[in-house]
This record gives structure tokens, C-alpha cells and sequence, in this order.
């Protein structure tokens, strides 16, 4: 792993393993390194699937990487925006969910699927209406906008919803805004956030892509034509 603001991370293969990412996520790889493209994971999904990960702000297809030669080998892989790479190792239970953008690879061994957020937790939360839900035994690689922090919850805690990463199934949540009132949220520049409950832990970015986006896009020249 290449820690850092502008995070990596380096898959080594061993004969018979393999492992797969987001599509367009390798860098590099060694030569014998066979890549598979396709919409599905471990033989799930397909068309659909695709275009449920596109809804959760994933890449439409899944990158399968295999060696060719019974040799080792490595595979590179980085995020688009800037910011860390962090490796969460899954034992069986409980599973991880990663939200919007935040899934880059994982084990083949590890089982993918798609969960529904809801209309009102994603329209009004101003996120994608579907999580990657992720299970079984191996290594998850997570990507962020900056700083990646692990917090154990073991009763309450309350994130801006643009700056969760991921989080233990175990822990329930419910979107809210930040104040009594909803002007009062909104002038207060939090907006709505995710209150979750219960024992568990999930990881949050220190920054906020979209709110980067949007202060980046009011400085940007307007098109022409």
C-alpha cells in the first residue's frame, strides 16, 4: 500500500489467485497478468448489475485480473480522485458496505452485491440510491477523497453523509439534518447527515468530493458554444 494524497496500492499474485477492481482502476501490470472485463463478479449480475453500480457511482464493469504463465505477478491499482487506499481484511461476519465510489478491488473470493439505500435516503441524502455490499473472506481495497479514518462506534455517531467511506452492516442508520430545523441545516452548511446506532465500525474521508466539485465548478469559465 502507497499511502498518502495520492494512494495506491500493489496486488501481488500468486499462482491460482486472482483478484478484481473497479473497471479502469489498474496503473500497471506485470506482463503475465491476464485482465478480464466484464459486468459481473464471480458469475453474478450482468447487465443489470452494471447498471445498478452506475446508479451507486461505481464503474459499469468489473476488472478481472489472472496469471497466464504459473508465475507470479502484480498488478498496480489507484483511485481516480486523490487521496488514500485502505485495505479492510473481511473474516466472515459481518460485512462491509461501501458507499458511493468507494469500492476499487477485492478478493474474487469475497461476494459483491447490491444494496438499496432507498429513494429517501438517497435522493434526499444527495447520494446514490445503491451501496456495494461486500462479504465472505479476504482483502476489500476502499478509496477516498483525502484521509481515511477507522471509527469504532459503540453507541451513537453522526457523519456528513458526503464523507462516509464504508461501514459494518452491523451498525443501523438513519439519514437526519443537523439542526432542529431545516433552514437552520441547510445555512449551517452541514445539510442532512447519517446517524448510526449500534456496535460496529465504519471509515470516513476527511473531504468532501462533491462539495470540492461544486466550489471548483463555480470558478470554472463558462462554456462556450
Amino acid at each position: 500500500m502507497n499511502p498518502g494524497a495520492f494512494g495506491s496500492a500493489l496486488v501481488k499474485l500468486d499462482v491460482g489467485e486472482s483478484f478484481v477492481s473497479e473497471s479502469g482502476a489498474m496503473f500497471r501490470a506485470s506482463a503475465n497478468v491476464e485482465i478480464d472485463v466484464s459486468t459481473k463478479s464471480r458469475g453474478k449480475g450482468g447487465i443489470l448489475s452494471g447498471l445498478k453500480r452506475l446508479l451507486g457511482g461505481e464503474s459499469f464493469f468489473y476488472s478481472t485480473y489472472t496469471l497466464n504463465d504459473g508465475q507470479p505477478g502484480e498488478v498496480g491499482l489507484a483511485p481516480t480522485l486523490q487521496g488514500e487506499v485502505a485495505e479492510i481484511v473481511l473474516a466472515g461476519a459481518p460485512s462491509v458496505v461501501c458507499a458511493g465510489g468507494s469500492y476499487l478491488a477485492s478478493d474474487t473470493e469475497l461476494q459483491l452485491d447490491l444494496a438499496y439505500q432507498g429513494l429517501g435516503r438517497g435522493l434526499l441524502g444527495g447520494e446514490s440510491l445503491f451501496f456495494i455490499q461486500v462479504s465472505g473472506h479476504g482483502s476489500l481495497l476502499v478509496n477516498a477523497y483525502g484521509r481515511i479514518t477507522a471509527v469504532d462506534i459503540e453507541d451513537e455517531l453522526v457523519v456528513d453523509s458526503g464523507h462516509l467511506v464504508a461501514f459494518e452492516e452491523t451498525l443501523d442508520y438513519r439519514l437526519t439534518k443537523t439542526n432542529a430545523g431545516w433552514i437552520k441545516s441547510f445555512v449551517s452548511g452541514e445539510g442532512l447527515v447519517m446517524h448510526f446506532r449500534g456496535r460496529g465500525r465504519i471509515w470516513v474521508q476527511s473531504h468532501n468530493p462533491k462539495e470540492f466539485g461544486t466550489r471548483l465548478g463555480r470558478r470554472l469559465p463558462p462554456r462556450q458554444g
